[in-house]
């Protein structure tokens, strides 16, 4: 009797197709295959229409990815606030520009008020 060799489905849990990954990453296919091309996320591509990545691959790109924003929000928040050795001013007044620099000439709509 022939035995058939079965995969063991914990194997097939590790490894995702572009649709399975973009779920993952909550991303839109067309992006997930943009990471692909561009060389951001490993992947194999078996033939024209089988490309596969490892999950732990996605997860790895997932923390290097948000590390390297994280640091790069925190460079802008520190460039943005004020000098570590400034002093206090206590309370903080946001100052607000108006929109509108000029006013509008209304001379055309009281002539029209006139002539009524």
């Amino acid at each position: 009797m022939k035995q058939s060799r079965q995969i063991p489905t914990e194997d097939l849990d590790d490894t995702l197709g572009i649709e399975g990954a973009a779920r993952m990453m909550r991303l839109g296919l067309e992006a997930m295959k943009d990471l692909v091309d561009k060389g951001e996320v490993p992947a194999v591509r078996l033939n024209q229409k089988h490309t596969v990545m490892l999950r732990e691959d996605l997860i790895d790109f997932l923390r290097s990815e948000g590390r390297r924003q994280a640091a790069e929000r925190k460079r802008s928040a520190i460039g943005a606030g004020p000098p570590a050795n400034a002093p206090d001013s206590g309370t903080t007044r946001r100052t607000s520009k108006s929109r509108r620099t000029k006013l509008p000439d209304l001379r055309a709509y009281e002539q029209a008020d006139q002539q009524r």
